[in-house]
């Protein structure tokens, strides 16, 4: 199943639509038998085991165990232990965007990026603090009567990536071993995404990002295509897009001052690339109401 099937699959109070889907150890075994692709995956075990195979690789998921994985191929669930409590998020590009946008912290990398340890050993504690923050956002998306119930979604979710992070940072520390189950696809477009979180600003050329991963412009457009279902410049006009709207919405810095640092040789420049994107011009948009 890809996201929007997903979403569809499990109750209403378990999603977001067209942003983010989050199974709980009430519905969690009704993924067994079913496979999850086009989307990134947070799996935590609680308790108990499942196995999940990536073509011919299985992987044994135990107690006090996470994983996060870019789930571009099929993933599928084929056996979970009777007594098995476990979480599965997966949020789309856009959600976990929305999410993180501005927060820009010294090891930001490591808060959308974490495909160095795709499946962590964690301590009953550690284990704990996970499932926190997986439970707030599980009674969020669950609000539906909550005037705020989308912005604290995102909090939640943030908050769960900050902890995960903190995680992987110790662990990082201390070099814990881990297990990799990354493709060639998934290590071009993880390595991508990277280099554009880190050059959107000033770098809009999709061969300057082809060059710095060693390949042709064609094929990085193929793999990114394939894997995030949009083109190598989309993701980069999204990320640009996702800092002006913050900045306009989130802040009073100018439009001009926004121009200069998102590197558009002039305001009017700006100006026609937000409007072409969003039908609105970034003045009409920071004067409009927030919406979800």
């Amino acid at each position: 199943m890809i996201h929007s099937e997903l979403i569809d699959f499990f109750p209403v109070g378990c999603s977001i639509p067209s942003r983010v889907v989050l199974v709980s150890p009430v519905q969690f075994r009704d993924l067994l038998g079913q496979s999850v692709h086009e989307c990134r995956m947070f799996l935590l075990v609680v308790r108990g085991n499942i196995t999940i195979r990536k073509h011919d690789l299985r992987l044994d998921v135990g107690a006090n165990q996470f994983i996060d994985i870019l789930a571009w191929e099929p993933i599928y669930f084929e056996s979970m232990s009777r007594d098995v409590e476990a979480w599965c998020l997966l949020p789309n590009y856009l959600f976990t965007n929305e999410a993180l946008n501005g927060m820009r912290p010294a090891d930001s990398e490591s808060f959308k990026d974490r495909y160095s340890i795709p499946m962590l050993n964690l301590t009953p504690s550690e284990t704990r603090t996970v499932e926190t923050q997986l439970s707030l956002l599980y009674q969020s998306l669950g609000s539906h009567g909550h005037a705020y119930r989308i912005e604290l979604c995102r909090s939640y979710f943030r908050n769960f990536m900050l902890e995960t992070g903190n995680i992987i940072l110790h662990k990082n520390s201390i070099e814990e071993p881990a297990t990799n189950i990354e493709s060639r696809q998934d290590w071009i477009t993880r390595n991508f995404l990277k280099l554009v979180w880190r050059h959107y600003k000033t770098e809009r050329n999709v061969s300057f990002y082809a060059t710095a991963l060693c390949l042709s412009d064609k094929h990085l457009a193929r793999v990114v295509k394939a894997n995030l279902g949009k083109t190598p410049y989309a993701v980069i006009r999204d990320e640009l897009l996702q800092r002006a709207t913050y900045l306009l919405k989130e802040t009073k810095v100018s439009i001009q001052e926004i121009s200069s640092e998102l590197s558009f040789s002039e305001m009017a420049a700006f100006c026609k690339f937000f409007k072409k994107h969003t039908g609105l011009s970034p003045t009409a948009f920071r004067n409009s109401s927030p919406t979800d």
